[in-house]
């Protein structure tokens, strides 16, 4: 009985990734929803007079063919809105961290930020060259699509290597052998 709990214990270890990988997968859907449904509510409904409002920032230059500041605000804002959502969830059901929460409060704030003026930088270079090929709304929900996957694509890897990371624990079990 000891050897089949052992293998799978080694079993279920083996595969801790995969089934991780597969849970982030499917509850980033869930926050896709969410990010895509924040970025069409306002970039196509809630505060589209501001497309004619070029937004020019440091190095954010929205001009009104990139959707000016409208475009900005609605990418803005809904990545911050599904980001807040991933953070609690992945943290809790995905990872099941147990390490220092401030310490990934921190990190996550610290990779989160990064996407964000990635996320940013990147529909204000190719926008306008969209725009002309599949017209601004579809631009923008390309743009928007290729935005989180690339943000997909970086934070399973940091999630699980280094935010939210598990604390070993030694059992009293392996004290006693």
């Amino acid at each position: 009985m000891n050897k089949i709990s052992e293998k799978s214990i080694q079993l279920k270890q083996k595969n801790k990734t995969l089934s991780q990988f597969i849970t982030f997968t499917l509850l980033s859907l869930i926050t896709t929803v969410i990010e895509l449904g924040t970025f069409s509510l306002l970039n196509y409904a809630l505060l589209t007079s501001l497309k004619s409002t070029p937004f020019h920032f440091w190095v954010f230059n929205y001009s009104v063919l990139a959707g000016g500041l409208c475009a900005f605000l609605a990418y803005m804002i809904s990545f911050v809105i599904s980001q807040t959502f991933n953070f609690f969830i992945h943290r809790k059901v995905t990872f099941s961290a147990n390490n220092n929460p401030l310490f990934s409060g921190i990190m996550y704030g610290i990779m989160v930020l990064s996407l964000f003026f990635l996320q940013l930088w990147i529909p204000q270079l190719l926008r306008e060259w969209l725009s002309g090929i599949t017209g601004p709304n579809w631009a923008d929900f390309i743009l928007k699509n290729a935005n989180m996957t690339l943000s997909f694509l970086i934070q399973f890897p940091m999630n699980k290597w280094v935010i939210m990371r598990q604390k070993r624990e030694i059992s009293t079990l392996n004290l006693m052998l």
